[in-house]
């Protein structure tokens, strides 16, 4: 019998990266890895859902447990870890990528742009890289944006202010964009970091692809997530959590808190399912990996 949505242990578990499985410096702690492999035993996949590019999945790429596929660059990506190639591209049109430009240096005067593709990345003069550009990187190309645009095919494109939040820089973009593009925010660093994708594409749209390639209902799915990017991901399944670390929008919207990813919520509350798992003999298969 299949259990009741939120009832039991999950069919299959999607999972943000940052700020949500991985420890506030950025690594795998011991009990959230075992916790994935103990998943994976026991029948409940852990695919990953990050608004990382794919030439940021390191971290995960040799995680014992995990399933291959993962679901990279906020939902424009499917990514397959092991043969490290791209199952699923969702692009930018160049056009409606140049126009929102337009709008939105209107609006954002000190508004800086870079394009990302997943394995090269682009930025104007003004946009400021986490990273120092050295110019020995093959992937990094700065340029005007009109070159970009026409040159990289963008899965995902950032808006940088250096004057405006997080939030208020993402009221002022998604009055620019209206529904040509989807906009969200995923980094809390302090200055304002907007990533817009193309429309409709979002985490929840690839979650649902994926999970209709494997058969199993939102009802069935859980997630993790801490930041506004997570938003359409727990909507969209029928198990949401939110580690106690995350943004207060996010903790807002009633959503069950588990403990924070310095405390390792993830791998506890998905060990927590393994067990109730082993304890009904019962329970439904779960699903194999693609």
């Amino acid at each position: 019998m299949t259990p009741s949505p939120g009832a039991g242990a999950p069919a299959l578990v999607a999972c943000d990266l940052d700020g949500t499985f991985l420890s506030p410096d950025g690594t795998v702690s011991e009990l959230n890895a075992r916790a994935v492999l103990m998943a994976q035993q026991a029948g409940i996949p852990v695919v990953f859902a990050t608004g990382r590019p794919v030439r940021w999945l390191d971290v995960i790429a040799d995680l014992p447990g995990a399933h291959p596929v993962v679901i990279a660059s906020n939902g424009a990506v499917l990514y397959d870890l092991g043969t490290r190639q791209a199952l699923d591209r969702l692009c930018l049109e160049p056009d409606v990528a140049l126009g929102a430009i337009a709008c939105i240096r209107e609006h954002v005067p000190d508004a800086a742009f870079a394009f990302e593709s997943g394995t090269r990345f682009g930025y104007e003069p003004a946009y400021q890289t986490w990273v120092p550009d050295t110019g020995r990187d093959p992937t990094l190309r700065c340029a005007p944006v009109e070159d970009l645009a026409g040159e990289i095919s963008a899965v995902k494109m950032l808006v940088q202010s250096r004057s405006l939040g997080d939030d208020a820089l993402l009221s002022r973009v998604e009055g620019c964009v209206g529904v040509t593009l989807t906009a969200t925010t995923s980094t809390g660093r302090g200055h304002g970091l907007v990533e817009l994708s193309a429309a409709g594409v979002d985490k929840a749209s690839m979650l649902a692809r994926t999970c209709a390639r494997l058969g199993v209902p939102a009802s069935r799915v859980a997630a993790f997530g801490d930041m506004p990017n997570d938003v359409s991901m727990l909507s969209w399944v029928g198990m949401p959590r939110v580690v106690a670390n995350g943004h207060p929008a996010l903790l807002a919207l009633g959503f069950p808190v588990v403990p924070a990813n310095h405390e390792s919520g993830v791998g506890v509350t998905i060990l927590d399912w393994v067990a109730a798992r082993a304890a009904d003999p019962g329970h439904v298969g779960a699903a194999t990996p693609a």
